[in-house]
């Protein structure tokens, strides 16, 4: 994706002369054909909107400059934009009552934060937008599905289910329908899960399209901090351990301690004398599966992930209209986007909702990350009973420094002791596969992954499902191409362990990469594993199931955003923040689906993913060229014609950097 940095030289109408010129024969340079290959922007597209993008807060060349004005070494940019703009948020006294809209009475009165003057409201509600109404085909998503939509008079396209008085009509029929059908999902989900959805265990569901919400009482105790856990968190599991050794020292008078049948004596050292020193170890030091409930009849789903197609958890992009559009593209298996385990733990709402599940998922799994093995075992505990999962992945491989600097992410593969305690804890709380995610290591020049997975195979972890390795090092991030060969040699190292499915990660982009990466190594799992290849080209799981390359039409590409837009008011609302929230991840979409360069506009199939394409290129049509554009304010255009226009005062800048597609591809 391309940042702010790399836009505003266009602004100022730079020269392609100005520009570095790329190598014909660089392997990173995308070749497309001379008749779509421009030497300046394309008269379709207008000139720039400099108002709807947000300056880069670090514009030209960022290095230090010292007391004498000397140049010092140049940051580095990487990770995430920082500071991107946001959307006003809309009073809550300009909202109506949710109550009021049901025509029931407030439990709050006079004291609640919202209107309950709905005459007055609809006398100033603002029109449907015409462009969304549209692109919708003339009806509210949530009213067409569901039969009943809760935003009432606040929905954008509210017309076809709110009168003039402001009544919400509610479709008996479709509402009717549309629960029998959740009340049969919600049943079966229960019959695989040993009855842990049962309805006295089921959280509440909110809406008709989404499952694993957790319910109010347990998040209210979570942020509290009075839920009842039956794993003790780091420090009291050491303070109750300290407890227990000082028991047993008291206990000890004239230095001898009688356990069961044995005689123990103390000697000068402190040593134990007459038993085994694991006896007195097991004894006095509780472990992570000493506090876990552990049910002996339960039996673990495992997952067979091989011959499928798996969409990895993508962070932010990775949302569940994305993950519905996978599905309807043939993906077999998908994955909730990174969940940070301490605002789980601590109820976050908005951390919570990253592990919904929509009912077309229907093999569904969720992924976690956290730095010690008391966090992964509680939040399994809250896991195992109040979500319906089929495997949880544990995340050693994101690089940001977020996470890393607190012992998480891809820095837990050098914590082997804790990595080790966060895998037993989680098996001994879970009756659904677990998965590990991990990189080829720290540092590009010494990989220790062929290391660490024969490890991992020899603690026998019952439930580890599989192992999945992304073929790039911590500092790589997404820095030059995938080592599958390094992925198919940790493969090799584990022959004489009991085998565990590695699955291989990294730049599949095209049906002959996949069979070129994944088939062509015998001791690799047959999973087609999907990253950014599926933010950039959503249909690759039918491309990789058909054998072929799909020369699809912009149409067609249009088509699929507006299933996006329409998933997206289903999930996150049609008032005006819903869309308002759809429209940003729309656009964070777009920051990489702007990367795919028509089949037909190319000389060599097929494109790589870290190929760049050249400056200015234009489509078969405008619509094709449109798409095409890398420029943010582009991206908003689309996103108009589907939601509407946007304010005077409205911004974007993606929220993911792509050094590897600036730098070399």
């Amino acid at each position: 994706m391309a940042t702010m940095s790399a836009v505003h030289p266009e602004i100022a109408d730079k020269k392609t002369e100005d520009k570095e010129s790329v190598p014909e024969d660089d392997p990173h340079s995308l070749k497309v054909k001379p008749i779509y290959v421009l030497s300046a922007r394309a008269e379709s597209l207008g000139p720039i909107k400099v108002e709807h993008i947000q300056e880069d807060p670090r514009p030209g060349d960022d290095r230090d400059i010292d007391n004498a004005g000397r140049r010092g070494k140049k940051k580095k940019r990487r990770g995430q934009n920082k500071k991107r703009p946001r959307d006003v948020r809309q009073d809550d006294s300009e909202k109506i009552c949710m109550a009021i809209m049901r025509s029931a009475p407030c439990p709050y009165g006079d004291s609640c934060r919202f209107s309950h003057d709905l005459k007055g409201y609809m006398a100033t509600r603002p029109t449907d937008i015409v462009e969304l109404k549209e692109a919708m085909g003339g009806a509210c998503p949530n009213y067409k599905n569901n039969g009943y939509c809760i935003y009432g008079a606040m929905c954008r396209v509210g017309s076809s289910h709110v009168t003039k008085t402001g009544q919400n009509l509610r479709n008996e029929q479709a509402t009717a329908t549309k629960k029998d059908s959740v009340c049969l999902e919600e049943k079966d989900a229960s019959s695989l899960s040993n009855g842990k959805n049962s309805p006295e265990n089921s959280p509440p569901v909110s809406d008709f399209n989404s499952g694993n919400i957790l319910p109010r009482d347990v998040q209210s105790q979570l942020r509290k901090n009075k839920y009842p856990f039956q794993c003790k968190r780091h420090f009291e599991a050491r303070e109750k351990e300290k407890e227990a050794r000082l028991d047993v020292k008291d206990d000890c008078t004239e230095e001898k301690v009688k356990t069961s049948s044995k005689e123990v004596t103390i000697d000068s050292t402190g040593a134990f004398n007459g038993i085994d020193s694991s006896e007195i170890k097991n004894a006095t030091s509780p472990t992570i599966s000493s506090f876990t409930p552990i049910d002996e009849l339960k039996t673990k789903k495992i997952i067979d992930f091989s011959n499928k197609v798996y969409v990895a958890p993508l962070t932010t992009v990775g949302n569940l209209p994305f993950r519905r559009i996978m599905k309807q593209f043939g993906a077999d298996i998908t994955c909730g986007e990174m969940a940070l385990s301490t605002n789980l733990l601590s109820g976050q709402a908005s951390e919570w909702a990253l592990l919904k599940r929509h009912p077309s998922e229907d093999i569904f799994g969720i992924q976690l990350a956290a730095a010690h093995p008391d966090q992964y075992t509680r939040v399994s505990e809250l896991v195992e009973k109040y979500t319906d999962v089929d495997f949880v992945d544990l995340n050693l491989g994101c690089p940001l420094d977020l996470l890393c600097d607190k012992g998480a992410g891809a820095a837990l593969m050098m914590r082997e002791r804790k990595l080790k305690g966060s895998l037993e804890g989680m098996s001994n709380n879970l009756s659904c596969s677990i998965t590990v995610k991990m990189r080829t290591g720290w540092n590009i020049h010494k990989p220790f992954a062929h290391e660490l997975v024969p490890k991992i195979q020899s603690w026998n972890i019952d439930g580890l499902a599989a192992i999945m390795i992304h073929g790039r090092s911590r500092l790589q991030r997404y820095k030059l191409d995938a080592n599958w060969d390094y992925i198919s040699q940790v493969a090799n190292e584990s022959k004489n362990i009991p085998k565990i499915p590695i699955i291989g990660n990294g730049d599949i982009f095209s049906y002959s990469e996949y069979k070129e990466k994944v088939l062509a190594h015998d001791n690799l799992s047959t999973t087609a594993m999907l990253g950014r290849g599926a933010l950039i080209k959503p249909w690759l799981p039918t491309e990789i199931k058909e054998k072929r390359d799909w020369d699809i039409s912009a149409t067609e590409r249009l088509e699929i955003l507006k299933n996006f837009v329409r998933h997206g008011l289903e999930h996150w609302g049609s008032d005006q923040q819903g869309i308002n929230n759809t429209r940003r991840f729309l656009l964070e979409w777009l920051s990489f689906l702007h990367r795919y360069v028509p089949v037909g506009l190319l000389e060599v199939l097929p494109q790589k993913i870290n190929q760049r394409p050249p400056l200015y290129i234009q489509g078969r049509n405008d619509l094709e060229t449109l798409f095409l554009s890398p420029h943010a304010s582009d991206w908003v255009k689309i996103s108009e014609l589907l939601l509407g226009p946007v304010g005077d005062d409205f911004a974007f800048r993606p929220k993911h950097k792509s050094t590897s597609y600036e730098t070399n591809g």
